[in-house]
């Protein structure tokens, strides 16, 4: 992978290649519409098959809006003829987390969302 946005304890990791998205760690900064608004643009622009990765150990309400905007522009993606799909993995013991992608799972209306518990 080729990491776009180095994570940090408050920031998650971005990475892409091959149009595979990830975002992984943690996402709890202070400004998430500043932080995610250059990766939108990156995800709307992105021109092919798009594999969205999530792999999050927390995020805030901020992040959580930002992550949902960003799930948004993807699912409008396959309903205008792309290819796409998303994939969130949680940790086997995080209830709060599943819970969190599988509402946000209830909400894409067109792209093919994979939930996957991890050890």
């Amino acid at each position: 992978m080729n990491t776009l946005i180095p994570g940090s304890d408050r920031t998650p990791a971005i990475s892409m290649k091959d149009g595979v998205f990830s975002i992984t760690g943690r996402s709890y900064m202070e400004n998430s519409a500043e932080f995610y608004a250059p990766i939108k643009k990156l995800i709307e622009e992105y021109q092919g098959p798009l594999k969205v990765e999530i792999g999050l150990d927390f995020f805030n309400t901020s992040s959580s809006k930002c992550l949902m905007d960003l799930l948004f522009i993807v699912d409008k993606k396959c309903v205008t003829g792309g290819e796409c799909k998303i994939k969130w993995s949680y940790k086997s013991d995080d209830e709060d987390m599943r819970d969190a992608a599988e509402e946000f799972k209830d909400l894409l209306k067109h792209v093919p969302v994979e939930l996957e518990e991890i050890d």
